[in-house]
């Protein structure tokens, strides 16, 4: 009896902690919701509270803001091509260095981390002038590279902690049957790292869509600037315009949640599928 009370205890105590820390983490979203379907004088006299109308123009007029469609589109250019070439370049990369596996290779490898360790701060100046000198400031193509850069390290430590568990006799029957080394990745190694491959889509997609640092270095010419430094056009001196802020960023969440929702019967159902073969 005593054990059963302690069991039921423990169990009421892991779950309202469990529903404090769930409202912890939705309390945003609440607030961003209140917020974007409030006109400015239900927002006046009641700040949290839940609009007791759904205002709409707020959505409306994010639609008609000066280059909000050009931002959407400077970010889905940027996030889809650097998504692509994360794939390509870090899938590759991972399986060489994770196949060869001598002290070159390995030395590639931890050359990759340690660009992660290293704090951007610390090379953003150089990387400033670097690409000044190549005339790739206010470019969508200097920032897609930009991105390469700074991602890849992490996703090339996805990849090759993944490619570790494919199964090496795979790729020695693809070789006994004429397959050279490039057919044995596209047709064998890499159809087994969808669960992986969808992770990184999903994680890079965000990463590139939300990224806001980059682009406020890069980026001065209105035309190319990406969503989220279009959020600064809200804020200004001497005012502010939450609400349609709010609208606005609800707005440009859609495509990341779509993403997410899309890619996710692949990152759970699929996360050890195909990892082992006999």
């Amino acid at each position: 009896m005593r054990h059963t009370k302690k069991y039921k205890v423990q169990t009421a105590v892991r779950i309202i902690v469990l529903w404090l820390f769930a409202l912890i983490c939705l309390a945003p979203f609440y607030v961003a919701i209140c917020y974007a379907f409030k006109s400015k004088t239900e927002f006046a006299k009641t700040k949290l509270a839940f609009p007791t109308t759904l205002y709409l123009q707020n959505f409306v007029d994010a639609f008609e803001l000066k280059n909000y469609f050009n931002s959407v589109k400077n970010s889905a250019i940027v996030a889809i091509c650097v998504v692509i070439l994360i794939v390509v370049i870090c899938s590759m990369s991972a399986y060489i260095i994770t196949r060869k596996n001598n002290k070159f290779y390995n030395f590639i490898f931890y050359f990759f981390q340690m660009v992660i360790l290293i704090p951007f701060q610390t090379i953003m100046f150089p990387l400033y002038r670097e690409l000044y000198s190549l005339h790739a400031l206010s470019t969508l193509w200097g920032l897609i590279f930009t991105e390469l850069g700074v991602y890849m390290g992490y996703y090339i430590f996805l990849y090759a902690g993944f490619i570790k568990s494919v199964p090496i006799a795979l790729e020695e029957a693809a070789r006994i049957d004429g397959c050279d080394r490039y057919q044995v990745f596209i047709r064998i190694v890499f159809p087994l790292l969808k669960p992986i491959t969808m992770t990184v889509v999903v994680l890079c997609f965000l990463a590139s869509w939300n990224d806001f640092f980059l682009p406020l270095i890069m980026v001065q010419k209105d035309e190319v600037k990406t969503l989220p430094l279009m959020q600064f056009f809200f804020f200004g001196e001497y005012t502010s315009n939450i609400n349609l802020a709010f609208a606005a960023s609800i707005l440009s969440m859609i495509p990341a949640v779509a993403v997410y929702f899309c890619a996710q019967k692949y990152i759970v159902a699929g996360m050890t599928a195909g990892a082992v073969k006999s």
